[in-house]
């Protein structure tokens, strides 16, 4: 029973302690989020593979923080983001085949749900809905009618992920993103203003 009781009385002075400091990120926060993807969830399939890493940019702002009891505050952040990638199509047709190289570039608003609990840690799960454009070019084999052929094309892009941050300096942290975004899995840097 009294390491029950210690254990409760340590969990409680780090949270009061976490909650003693200012948030992480809370309501009129801003922040700005460059990181590099892998895994694209625009062009993908069975014959698909990476042309090269998404490269995005993103910003958002808390708009409400919602109380969770006493030492665990939700932030409700809304902003946008706009990133660009590749993806190369191989196909392969019995000795022959072709490559479709895609590019694209993807415009979304976003939305995040912080679980704020301590002073240097921002969990968080989101929901992504955009619009992408993208540019194909398809090189057939020697002796194809077809040669060389462009095209574009685009559409709706939705999704959801868990991200999460960790903050060194109360401006600057490193943030990682898993889940149905502009890519599987997005590392990089955040900056807080």
């Amino acid at each position: 029973m009294k390491k029950l009781s210690l254990l409760f009385i340590v969990c409680f002075m780090i949270f009061a302690t976490a909650r003693s400091q200012d948030l992480v990120f809370g309501k009129g926060s801003s922040a700005i989020n460059v990181g590099i993807g892998f895994g694209s969830t625009i062009y993908h399939g069975a014959y698909y593979k990476m042309g090269f890493p998404t490269i995005s940019a993103s910003y958002e702002m808390g708009i409400v923080e919602v109380a969770m009891g006493s030492s665990l505050t939700g932030v409700v952040s809304v902003g946008g983001l706009a990133g660009f990638g590749g993806s190369k199509y191989d196909y392969s047709y019995y000795t022959s085949g072709y490559t479709v190289k895609t590019n694209y570039f993807l415009l979304a608003v976003r939305g995040n749900y912080h679980f704020i609990f301590h002073e240097k840690f921002d969990p968080y799960a989101g929901i992504i809905l955009g619009y992408y454009f993208g540019n194909h070019k398809a090189d057939y084999p020697a002796g194809w009618a077809y040669g060389t052929y462009s095209g574009s094309s685009g559409g709706f892009h939705g999704g959801a992920y868990a991200g999460a941050r960790w903050f060194f300096t109360p401006s600057i942290a490193v943030f990682t993103e898993l889940g149905w975004n502009i890519s599987i899995l997005t590392i990089g840097a955040t900056f807080k203003f």
